[in-house]
Order: structure tokens, then sequence, then C-alpha cells
């Protein structure tokens, strides 16, 4: 992982709805939701934010080759087997992907849900890919709130 990597950078998958394509990019934890908002701003079709990625892969140019045998065209894949695989194996995968339309905001703080908290927690370390599907199961949106509060004030 370089210095880079350590400071908030993530990879994300992005999904065409109708077009079963797939876009893997690379973007600024802080500027995340405003980076893959403006790529549904130039697409007639419908996104969704399906999963980052943090820690293994430096770049979406390291990924990129791994799946050539996928590829349409730019930093857009066809949505494989290859691809999905990929993406189960070194990304953390929403449970409910969130619509680039409707679910995310231009700012990551003012787009607040279940995922995009598990989507700063997974860039914080504190959230593994094989502990999502509990942790969502488990995770109370009250008792987060009121925590963040709490910690604020110390």
């Amino acid at each position: 992982m370089t210095k880079d990597n350590k400071v908030g950078k993530v990879i994300y998958a992005v999904r065409s709805v109708s077009l079963n394509k797939v876009k893997i990019g690379e973007s600024n934890a802080h500027s995340l939701f405003y980076r893959i908002r403006s790529h549904q701003t130039g697409s007639a079709d419908e996104l969704e934010l399906v999963g980052v990625h943090f820690g293994t892969f430096d770049t979406d140019k390291d990924i990129h080759p791994l799946l050539k045998s996928s590829h349409s065209h730019l930093e857009w894949f066809n949505e494989t087997e290859e691809v999905n695989d990929f993406l189960q194996a070194h990304f953390l995968i929403l449970l409910k992907p969130l619509s680039l339309l409707t679910d995310i905001s231009w700012s990551m703080g003012e787009t607040i849900s279940p995922e995009t908290i598990a989507i700063g927690e997974y860039v914080k370390g504190n959230l593994k890919n094989s502990d999502y599907a509990d942790w969502s199961e488990k995770f109370d949106m009250l008792q987060y709130i009121k925590n963040a509060i709490a910690n604020s004030r110390n």
C-alpha cells in the first residue's frame, strides 16, 4: 500500500443498471460521492455504487489488467462472472447498491445511510469485508448517532 492510499484513496465499482457494465475507478475518500455523482450526470442510464476497495490495490489501474477478458471500454467492464467474482473477493460489496440518482448526494457528509457509514468504517479500517453482513445486521443508526455525538463532545 502506498502512502497516498493510507490517506484515503478508494477504488469504487459503479454498475450501469440497464447496460450490464461495471466501471472500476478511483477517488479520494473525502470526494468519493462527488466523483461518482459526476458519472451519473454524464450517463443516460441509472448508475449504482455496488462496492468499494481499500488497501490491497493502490490504484484502479492495477485492477484493470486482471479483468482484461471482460473489458468493454476505458474503465468499463462487461458485468461477467469474472468481474463479479473479483468484486466479491476484493471489494466491500454493499448489501443494497446505492442509486446515484436517488441515494447519493454530492457530498459524503450529506448522504447518511448504513451503507455510507459502512464505507466510512471500512476506509478507516474499522470494518472488514468478511464482517460486513454481520455488522449490517446488527447496525443501529440511532446508537451510532448517539455515539458520534458523545465522541464529538470529548
